[in-house]
């Protein structure tokens, strides 16, 4: 489950002087601000249009929201005023409810989508299935670009 986020943790216990692993850890720990503010250089302010955020697991086909990016997304989105809604293949709507979040159906209206996993379902998405897109944010790397054609898509992470 979620041993690959923690695992870093642990090893940051027994050794305080790990610059390398401590500055990954920091620097990981600020991509949802991140992720806003380029939604934000965008589309300028996000107050109340609505964001889905895909992905509420911390990794592709694992039902586990432990150390998940999810939290500070949503909390960040919800800051900037955006309608959040969270996704995810694994979840059902009311264990997303349980999180504290309105779920997302692919095909209803939306005006951003951040990619937060790397479900397999999020590789075939296209435009169709979000209408409305104006921007999709993609954090994993997991979207086509030929798929995207005409749809403002950045990815985070390896250059943009």
């Amino acid at each position: 489950g979620h041993c690959i986020p923690v695992y870093p943790r642990l090893y940051l216990s027994t050794d305080p002087d790990a610059s390398v692993v401590r500055t990954a850890r920091t620097f990981n720990a600020t991509m949802p601000a991140y992720v806003v503010g380029r939604a934000t250089e965008v589309l300028g302010s996000l107050k109340g249009l609505r964001v889905v955020v895909l992905g509420a697991s911390y990794r592709g086909k694992v039902k586990e929201t432990a150390f998940s990016g999810v939290f500070p997304t949503v909390e960040a989105l919800r800051e900037a005023g955006a309608e959040v809604l969270v996704h995810d293949p694994m979840y059902t709507d009311d264990e997303l409810a349980g999180f504290g979040w309105t779920a997302y159906h692919l095909g209803e209206p939306v005006d951003v989508a951040i990619v937060q996993a790397d479900h397999p379902e999020y590789r075939e998405l296209t435009p169709a299935d979000l209408p409305g897109l104006r921007l999709l944010l993609d954090g994993r790397r997991a979207t086509d670009a030929a798929r995207w054609a005409g749809v403002p898509r950045l990815t985070i992470g390896g250059g943009e």
